[in-house]
Order: structure tokens, then C-alpha cells, then sequence
């Protein structure tokens, strides 16, 4: 690794460190809780998200065009906003203002930093340092993440908006740590506004296009429903109804997501190690029916012990993200690469979009359970499918393999 690849690794890590820093990561609902109730969360949750949805669809292909080092400052400043916005209200309008404002921050970010740093850097496609530095990173995420969640936690019960502030700040940090890495692609791959807007529509067609390839298809219903799920989980609204199903306190809740990253810091760890003999078919399904299991295992009321229900939710998601950036970077052509990886976030977020009233509204009714059996069946469902696809699709690599073999 040269002196440049260190240097950007090193900047990568502490990158994802300050991205992760947050400190309401799970005291967020009981904020809410002091001024609108469950159901309004998650119609709060439905518009917002649903705001970042619709800017998903665009920001790549902008980030394509006009440069990802741009896309991602803007957008860390927009989520840093739209923290404070949401701090600084008291009732249901400012807080879908801020929240809006965030998805937005959060769609321009998504995909453009991974594309970022994954052409600045100019690993091997054909090695695993990609996914060893993702990994890593995702350590460096969780440790900041159990962190700020337990600090978080504590500060709560001092004064509610204190979290909220500290995770604009750090949002801030990720900004400035970001700022010096420039996207230096020629200007005829990136173009002008002026010259480039008329082709704008054309780029976004065909990076979605992609995912019609037989090579991304089979991933599609794993992207949907799986990390869909943990996207729910991390980001919306059910990690922490889980919580509360679960009997857990705020600190409570903080202390337990803190032992998941604890948990989950130390699998990366062996993921890092292992990572040139994890078979990417055996661990995909093993997350994805983790998943299943573990939401067919919060159906009952069963206490402090639906600990295990998040930390299958929590671990799932950061192996989960490995594999996934490493085959959605690996698959894609320099030019659309973060126009594929933001409709891969799009597709993450479309379900959170469609459910998130759905499941505030079945909290509050104490019926969320129709909402876990039906998702646990959707997953394996799309497990099942992406097994048959990789089979089929190595059976006709395996057949022209034979056809073009020379006879001797």
C-alpha cells in the first residue's frame, strides 16, 4: 500500500467514525415521545423518508456529474441542519422540516463518499482491500456509534436536546475530515452544469439500468428486504419500538445496543481476518435468514431477552454492508458507480417509506407482531430466490466454459 492509500485510509476510518457518532442513536423516540405520539413518529418518519427517497433517485447521477467531493460536503451540512432544526422545535412541523432536511443530506452522501474514496484509493478489483478497509471501517462506526449511544443515553436524562447537538457536531468533524479529498476525475467525465443538464435524465436511466443485469439482479430482493429491514432498524423507527417491547429503559436501551457494537466489533474482526475465505453466497444467506429468525423471534412478548433479537438486527447489518459495497463497487463501471450505489440506497430505504406509518400505527394498536411474521416470510422468500439465481447463473458459466473448450 503506497503513502497515499494510507493516508486516505487513515482518513477514511475517522470519516466513518464521525458519521457515526450517534449520540440519540437511541433516546431519539422518547424526544419525539415528549411531544407527538407513536403514530404521528411514524408518519413523521413517512414523509421525511420519503423526501430522502425521492432526492436518492437524482444525487448520484449529481455526484457523477458534478463531483462527489461536492455532493458529500453538502450533504453532510444539510444532515448537520437538519439535526438542529429538529432540536430546536416543539412540535410535529418543524421536526418533519429537519428530518426532511437530513434524509436529503443523507441521499447526496449516500454512494457519493463510498465512490469517492473507492477511486482515490485504486485498490486491486481483484483483492480483498476494499472490503478489508470497509470492514475495518465499520469497526471504527460501531466503536463510535456504542459510544455515543451509551454517552447519548446518559445525557438524555439530563436534557433531552443535548444528544441531538453533539450529533450535528460530529456530523460537522465528518465534513471538515472529508474536505481536503477532491474528486479529480477528468472534467469530460464529470462535465458542467450547463453543458451536462441536458443528459442529466439519460445518466439516471442508465445507471438504474444496472440492476437489470444478470450480474446485480439476484441481489435486488436481498437489498429490498434484508437490508430494507436493517434500514428500518438502524435508521427508522423499530429498533427502538423493539426496545420498548422489550421492556428496556432509554439507558437500558443504550446499554444494550452498546453491547451489540461490542459484539459486532469483535465479528468484524474475524470478518477482517477471514475475509479471503468468507464465501459471499454462505454468508449472504446466513445474514438474511438471521434476520428472518430474528424477527419471528420478537413475535412473542419475551422480555429483556429480545437482546438477541438486536443483536442479530445489529451484527446483520454491518456484515451485511461489507459484502454489499464490495459487490455493488465491484460490478458497476467507474462512470455510474455512484449512480448504481444510490439506487442500491434507494431500494434499501423504498420499504421504510411505504411501512413507517404502517408501523406506528400497529404499535399503537399493540399489533406490530403481523408486521414481523409477514417481513420474516418476505425474506425468505427473497433468500430463496437469490439462491436459485446464483445457481442458475453458475450452471450457464459452468456450460460455456465446456462449449468453448478446445478439443484434443
Amino acid at each position: 500500500m503506497t503513502e497515499k492509500q494510507k493516508w486516505l485510509s487513515r482518513r477514511y476510518l475517522l470519516y466513518r467514525m464521525f458519521s457515526n457518532m450517534w449520540f440519540f442513536g437511541v433516546v431519539w423516540l422518547y424526544f419525539y415521545r415528549l411531544y407527538i405520539t407513536d403514530q404521528q413518529v411514524g408518519l413523521l418518519d413517512g414523509i421525511a423518508f420519503a423526501v430522502g427517497l425521492v432526492a436518492e433517485v437524482p444525487s448520484g447521477a449529481l455526484a457523477d456529474k458534478f463531483g462527489r467531493d461536492r455532493m458529500v460536503r453538502l450533504g453532510q451540512m444539510f444532515i448537520a441542519g437538519g439535526i438542529l432544526i429538529q432540536v430546536l422545535g416543539h412540535s410535529f412541523t418543524p421536526f418533519v422540516v429537519g428530518q426532511a432536511i437530513m434524509m436529503i443530506g443523507f441521499s447526496l452522501v449516500s454512494g457519493a463518499d463510498d465512490a469517492l474514496f473507492f477511486e482515490k484509493l485504486g485498490f486491486d478489483r481483484g483483492s480483498t482491500q476494499w472490503r478489508k478497509l470497509v470492514t475495518r471501517g465499520s469497526q471504527a462506526a460501531l466503536v463510535a456509534t456504542l459510544t455515543a449511544n451509551v454517552i447519548g443515553g446518559w445525557l438524555h436524562t439530563i436534557n433531552p436536546r443535548i444528544p441531538w447537538v453533539l450529533t450535528s457536531a460530529g456530523f460537522v468533524a465528518a465534513t471538515i475530515l472529508i474536505w481536503p479529498i477532491k474528486d479529480t476525475r477528468p472534467r469530460s467525465a464529470r462535465g458542467k452544469f450547463g453543458q451536462e443538464i441536458k443528459s442529466y435524465l439519460q445518466d439516471v436511466k442508465v445507471g438504474f439500468s444496472q440492476f437489470r443485469l444478470p450480474k446485480l439482479r439476484p441481489y435486488i430482493p436481498l437489498i429490498i428486504t434484508v437490508q430494507g429491514l436493517f434500514y428500518l432498524t438502524g435508521y427508522g423507527l423499530l429498533r427502538v419500538v423493539l426496545l420498548s417491547r422489550f421492556t428496556f429503559s432509554p439507558l437500558g436501551g443504550a446499554i444494550a445496543v452498546a453491547a451489540c457494537g461490542v459484539i459486532t466489533v469483535l465479528l468484524l474482526h474475524f470478518t477482517h481476518k477471514y475475509a479471503d475465505k468468507l464465501s459471499e453466497k454462505r454468508t449472504l444467506m446466513v445474514v438474511a435468514l438471521s434476520a428472518a429468525a430474528a424477527l419471528l423471534l420478537a413475535v412473542p412478548h419475551i422480555g429483556t431477552w429480545g437482546f438477541a433479537v438486536i443483536l442479530l438486527l445489529y451484527a446483520g447489518e454491518y456484515v451485511l454492508y461489507t459484502f454489499m459495497s464490495e459487490i455493488l463497487n465491484n460490478h458497476v463501471s467507474e462512470e455510474h458507480r455512484a449512480t448504481v450505489l444510490s439506487g442500491a440506497s434507494f431500494l434499501r430505504m423504498l420499504p421504510y417509506v411505504c411501512l413507517a406509518p404502517i408501523i406506528g400505527w400497529l404499535n399503537t394498536k399493540g399489533q406490530l407482531q403481523y408486521f414481523l411474521i409477514i417481513w420474516a416470510l418476505l425474506i425468505c422468500v427473497a433468500t430463496i430466490q437469490y439462491l436459485l439465481s446464483t445457481r442458475r447463473d453458475t450452471k450457464v458459466e459452468t456450460v460455456d466454459l465446456v462449449e468453448v473448450e478446445p478439443v484434443i
